[in-house]
């Protein structure tokens, strides 16, 4: 898990040097172990490039990056959980090896097998391949994009880096309007396009490939996808259909099993981001079954019931969790976290539940916990989300499937009381599914949102719109959040869920298995029968870092948003609305009641600090 970064240009004034060590420098959270910029001729063009460590597995310096082999030289960041397995193949087939790092066997894959290699890595990654031979530079990010890659480019400069700010100080690109616009009305930020927080500079969308030529004073782009989730999921639909509860009970515990397993690969400590949902919880069983001991980190206190605590504390009685639980309650610890979390987050962010996320992997750190696995996916993979019965039942009425009304009967009566219960949220954000225009609306002086209809399409079914889920709507801006709030922690977060095996298989799968007795994740509940206590099992009410907002705010974090957008006021006034001050927009009751006021004051906050 490091931060990479790097630059190729054919002008000769280009200090590209100076860029990629800033780069460097600013990733400093993302590798803090071992940092590098090295310049190499690339024949009619200057190549850069730059790398921050954070090292993880086969912690010796000569696994340290750049890497160098033969033509090839690589900088790495992520993990290959598989590379003992493709290493072993490697081997056999008379490749030797000088470290234990997967960033060797990534070279030597890549030298084996060309760009299929990539479809052969379990594993979340973006690198660059830098190729001096064939005077290319080639970049790829994994299939559910978990890690960063932003690029830019003019024609005769193209850029990289993990992170967009200080490429886009560099080459003097503004805030995207349009990108604080979505997530205020729409709720996500990334997508499964090349959106951006800077007008100009790009994302590689997750499962893509790029290849930079450089020829003629010009460098030239071009862009290919090594992976499709929705054809690989639809190969699985009619076997899977086939199958008996019990079978595909027993496959989805086989799958998460070596998902876990997988990925505690590690030469440091390793513990468990956990709350008091099914998904984390899961991990935690399934860690228990191989480990004496689980180190877990979470949000809450065991004595406070609107935490995850008491939720984490059954949880530690019916496995091997040692549960450490994080607070934060003193006013001026509160705002010193609000920075921290937009600091590290480089772009905005909706609500306080992610600045307890940054404080989770921040007290993780502190114990000298280097990596955590985290339950994110689940939902995404196995419709969790309350909105899938909706869903469900505009599929039926549209498909006139007359015998899936009594399943999905039975399915939805239990779940009513708990849809009740936060019919208020429901409300709130009901334009994000109807208004495909404007969405929830926002008071703020922005432009359009360019969001897409987030209800079911015409003509699409449940299990295209679980996979927008995948690719669109939801995991891209929460994995961002999730990077982000990581390695601003210099924590390496790896994610069981996002196995591909994993999210092919929950696609893959009939709703009757996924919706039913009122559960989302039906399936996944029933294979965690027996290894998870009932009360978080068979629990309809949604856990993940639960905070208290309004006492944060009425605490003191909205007088600090009040100061701070005053200070600012010159440079996003244009914004507000005319005759509005921040005081009366954002006041504690505002930031409390109003649905879009806290997004839209953390948003203004971070316009502001590129004046």
């Amino acid at each position: 898990m490091c931060g990479i970064s790097g630059a190729v240009s054919t002008r000769a004034d280009a200090d590209l040097e100076a860029l990629v060590g800033a780069i460097v420098r600013d990733q400093d959270a993302r590798g803090p172990d071992a940092q590098s910029v090295q310049a190499f001729d690339g024949g009619g063009a200057a190549v850069v490039l730059g790398h921050n460590r954070l090292s993880i597995i086969d912690v010796r310096p000569e696994a340290n990056q750049p890497m160098r082999a033969g033509d090839r030289v690589l900088v790495f960041n992520g993990e290959v959980y598989n590379f003992l397995e493709l290493r072993a193949e490697l081997e056999a087939g008379g490749v030797r090896f000088e470290t234990r790092s997967d960033t060797e066997v990534v070279l030597a894959a890549y030298r084996r097998w060309g760009a299929d290699a990539f479809g052969r890595f379990i594993g979340m990654f973006a690198l660059a391949l830098y190729d001096s031979a064939a005077r290319e530079l080639v970049l790829v990010r994994d299939r559910f994009g978990v890690k960063p890659l932003y690029h830019w480019t003019d024609g005769s400069t193209f850029a990289f880096a993990s992170t967009p700010s200080v490429i886009a100080r560099w080459a003097g690109l503004a805030p995207d309007l349009d990108y604080v616009a979505r997530g205020i009305r729409f709720k996500y930020y990334e997508d499964d396009g090349s959106t951006a927080p800077y007008v100009g500079l790009s994302a590689l969308e997750p499962s893509h490939l790029l290849r930079v030529r450089w020829a003629d004073g010009r460098v030239r782009v071009e862009k290919s996808r090594y992976y499709d989730v929705a054809a690989a999921a639809e190969a699985r639909v009619d076997e899977l259909a086939r199958r008996s509860v019990g079978e595909l009970e027993e496959e989805l515990l086989t799958l998460l099993r070596s998902a876990v397993r997988l990925r505690q690969r590690s030469d440091v400590p390793l513990g468990l981001s956990v709350s008091g949902g099914v998904d984390s919880s899961s991990i935690a069983a399934l860690l228990s079954e191989e480990l004496p001991r689980v180190i877990g980190y979470t949000y809450g206190r065991p004595d406070a019931a609107d935490s995850e605590g008491p939720m984490v504390a059954t949880l530690a009685g019916a496995t091997h969790l040692e549960p450490h639980y994080v607070w934060v309650d003193d006013p001026r610890d509160v705002s010193e976290l609000f920075w921290r979390t937009l600091r590290a987050q480089g772009a905005p962010f909706p609500h306080a539940s992610m600045m307890a996320q940054h404080a989770v992997f921040r007290a993780a750190r502190a114990d000298g916990t280097i990596v955590l696995l985290g339950g994110q996916g689940g939902d995404e993979a196995f419709m969790g989300y309350r909105k899938f019965y909706l869903f469900y039942a505009q599929s039926i009425v549209r498909e006139r499937r007359v015998g899936a009304l009594p399943h999905f009967l039975r399915a939805v009566v239990p779940f009513a009381p708990a849809v009740l219960r936060r019919a208020g949220v429901f409300l709130a954000e009901r334009g994000r599914y109807t208004g495909a225009a404007q969405g929830m609306g926002t008071r703020l002086v922005l432009p359009p949102a360019d969001g897409a209809h987030m209800g079911l399409a015409p003509g699409a079914g449940t299990r295209e719109r679980q996979r927008l889920d995948v690719t669109r709507f939801s995991l891209p801006t929460l994995l961002r959040y999730e990077d982000r709030n990581s390695m601003g922690n210099s924590i390496e977060s790896r994610l069981p869920f996002l196995d591909h095996r994993v999210i092919e298989f929950g696609l893959a799968l009939q709703e009757r298995v996924k919706l039913r007795d009122g559960f989302g994740k039906w399936i996944l509940r029933e294979a965690m029968r027996g290894r998870l206590p009932d009360a978080i099992r068979v629990n309809r009410d949604k856990r993940g870092f639960d905070v208290n907002q309004e006492r944060w705010i009425r605490g003191g974090l909205g007088a600090e948003l009040r100061t701070a957008l005053r200070e600012r006021r010159a440079a996003v006034g244009h914004l507000l609305p005319a005759g509005e001050s921040t005081d009366a927009l954002f006041s504690d009751d505002a930031l409390v009641q109003h649905p879009q006021a806290f997004k839209e004051a953390v948003s203004l906050l971070w316009l502001g600090g590129h004046a």
